[in-house]
């Protein structure tokens, strides 16, 4: 299998949780499902009825992702506007007051590293294409649409999987049911653990089908686990979320 590495990087993100609907707090790491969201862009797939999810889900598409600067979050007031009734005047026309200010959580210059492997290698192969042209299809976001993000190419190749039963530095963040349960994780000086969980895939209605516990480290050095499924890239040891 052939997998595309780029970097993803903005001033500022937003991914709010799953669990969160009034609290807008933001995950540390870009959620896998936002994901499917940045390819489908690059890709310019159709956004109707989640049609760019279900095309890449077919596509068997895998997703590893790893950070490259440590977690910086800031808080900042944002003005939102009602929009529900498709209008907006700076009025009191709508009943909730034309704006509202919310404190809102930020990553703030934060960089990632994206993975991409696909059964589909031709339509990988375009996104290795778009990646290295720098010609994406339609703009792309650190999670809300105003946080406008940029992506750089990084390498394009074959994955080459490592069987290893020892510690082994990691490039990505790794699912924690990939480690092994006894002495998995190695804890050293300088490494800042974390444990976050995030939704793995959605259905109808973009309800959560399933979950998957991530673990990284928030410094941005790369973790030491033993993990029983392990791949190569060029320079780079990762594992897939998805």
């Amino acid at each position: 299998m052939k997998c595309v590495c780029f970097k993803l990087f903005g001033d500022y993100g937003h991914y709010r949780p799953y669990y969160t609907t009034s609290s807008p707090t933001t995950y540390s790491i870009i959620p896998p499902t936002s994901v499917y969201g940045l390819v489908g862009a690059i890709l310019g797939l159709d956004k109707k009825n989640n049609d760019y999810y279900k095309r890449l889900e077919n596509a068997g598409m895998k997703i590893g992702i790893g950070l490259i600067s440590p977690v910086k979050k800031a808080a900042m007031s944002t003005n939102l506007i009602n929009t529900k009734n498709d209008y907006w005047v700076p009025t009191h026309r709508n009943s909730a007051g034309p704006r509202t200010p919310t404190r809102f959580e930020y990553v703030v210059r934060q960089e990632y590293l994206i993975f991409i492997a696909m059964k589909d290698e031709p339509l990988l192969d375009k996104l290795a294409y778009r990646l290295v042209n720098h010609c994406f299809a339609y703009g792309i976001s650190l999670g809300l649409a105003n946080l406008i993000a940029d992506a750089e190419f990084i390498c394009y190749d074959v994955l080459h999987k490592i069987d290893s039963e020892e510690y082994i530095e990691m490039d990505s963040a790794v699912p924690t049911d990939k480690i092994d349960r006894q002495n998995g994780i190695k804890v050293l000086p300088g490494i800042k653990y974390c444990k976050e969980r995030y939704v793995k895939r959605f259905g109808e209605n973009r309800i959560p089908l399933d979950y998957v516990d991530i673990l990284f480290s928030t410094n941005g050095k790369r973790i030491v686990v033993k993990c029983n499924e392990v791949y190569r890239l060029k320079n780079y040891i990762i594992t897939f979320l998805t």
